[in-house]
């Protein structure tokens, strides 16, 4: 990470792509929600579209990773987009599916009612993680449009171009940046007063970015690697802090009582858990395949599919595994605090002395815990 750098308009450019890359992935993902909610609903076309959009989806990312990649910039972002509309297409057919078909099939299960309900908390879920995946996918696309755009004007134009460009980049920049947070904490906090979330931000963003750019002028490029690790490892380090049962409640104020309050707490403690291991794992390891690969005048996303991620799938496969068997047992204790599930059964057993009803769903849990602690440790022992 510490060689990783980049000049002055290429770093302006990306931190006004990304936001915009977000807003164009939310602004499309709303756009075919409307369409197909209004329009041409129903289960035979949601079906049509798990289908064909994940054909076509598989083929798109097949021609990215492992096919020659095109010369024109417009041809890859082309393609790019294509694979995000596929994709996109098939997760909203799929989790609707999910949710349309666990709520169906609850009533018909009787007792076990909770197994398709838990099919139709996955396709909810899914559901709200679609527009932050497509909004990434969106932010990535226009980045790497903004990169193609920095090379031009760094390779094409003289000094004075170039000067002006950085800092005409860095100054809007670091403006947009101060107004997203001023935005976020106007939200968070509903100040209602522009001048300090809009005006202020702006400007002081604006000054720093200016002179972002002018250290950058000076020193000819700016080394970006360590700076984004300190942030994205603050970031994570935070969500780990803060355990999954308080999640769980601040979830329950936003979505209400029930498993979908206890799946997004889940989901963003184990998002933040994983993200140190897998990280850690990636620090560490060997050199001598990334040298191997590279000598042979593979790309960079080449050397990562054939000599990074080889030594990452058998550690991530454990980490997972080791991970699911946590959030099995972690799921009946958010229960308590009205995440749901069979914890918050046990709960209301408890409490009207229902004791008969209570011994079964212990009994329940610890057969559940103990599946999964044999299944999760098959799996570790096969794939690494």
């Amino acid at each position: 990470m510490r060689d990783v750098s980049t000049t002055v308009i290429g770093l302006g450019l990306g931190l006004i792509a990304i936001p915009l890359g977000v807003a164009l992935g939310f602004y499309y993902i709303n756009f075919q929600r409307f369409v197909i909610d209004g329009y041409i609903d129903g289960t035979t076309f949601r079906l049509l579209l798990v289908g064909v959009g994940g054909a076509v989806t598989y083929f798109l990312a097949r021609r990215i990773f492992f096919g020659e990649p095109p010369r024109s910039v417009f041809a890859r972002t082309g393609r790019s987009v294509a694979t995000m509309v596929a994709l996109a297409l098939t997760l909203e057919g799929l989790f609707a599916l999910l949710t349309r078909g666990g709520l169906a099939l609850g009533p018909s299960f009787g007792p076990f009612g909770f197994i398709p309900g838990l099919f139709a908390t996955v396709g909810e879920v899914g559901a709200v993680l679609i527009p932050g995946l497509v909004g990434l996918i969106g932010a990535s696309i226009v980045l790497g449009l903004a990169g193609k755009a920095a090379l031009w004007l760094n390779a094409r134009q003289s000094q004075t171009v170039r000067t002006l460009a950085g800092f005409l980049a860095m100054g809007t920049a670091g403006a947009v940046v101060a107004l997203l947070i001023g935005t976020a904490l106007d939200w968070l906090y509903q100040i209602a007063n522009t001048t300090a979330t809009v005006t202020i931000p702006a400007i002081v963003g604006g000054v720093l970015g200016l002179g972002i750019a002018e250290l950058g002028r000076r020193r000819g490029e700016i080394k970006i690697g360590l700076s984004i690790y300190y942030i994205a490892r603050t970031i994570f380090n935070t969500l780990r802090s803060i355990e999954p049962l308080v999640m769980v409640i601040v979830f329950v104020v936003w979505v209400g009582f029930g498993e979908f309050a206890g799946s997004l707490a889940l989901a963003l403690h184990t998002s933040a858990a994983l993200a140190k291991l897998y990280s850690e794992q990636v620090e560490s390891i060997s050199e001598g395949p990334l040298e191997a690969v590279r000598a042979t005048g593979a790309t960079r996303l080449q050397t990562i599919v054939y000599a990074v991620v080889p030594q990452i799938v058998p550690p991530y496969i454990a980490f997972t595994m080791y991970r699911w068997d946590i959030n099995v047992r972690m799921s009946t204790i958010l229960g308590f605090a009205g995440g749901g599930g069979i914890g918050f059964l046990l709960q209301q057993n408890v409490q009207l002395g229902d004791y008969r009803a209570a011994a079964v769903q212990m009994l329940a849990i610890a057969i559940v815990v103990a599946s999964m602690d044999y299944s999760s440790s098959r799996i570790r022992e096969r794939f690494t």
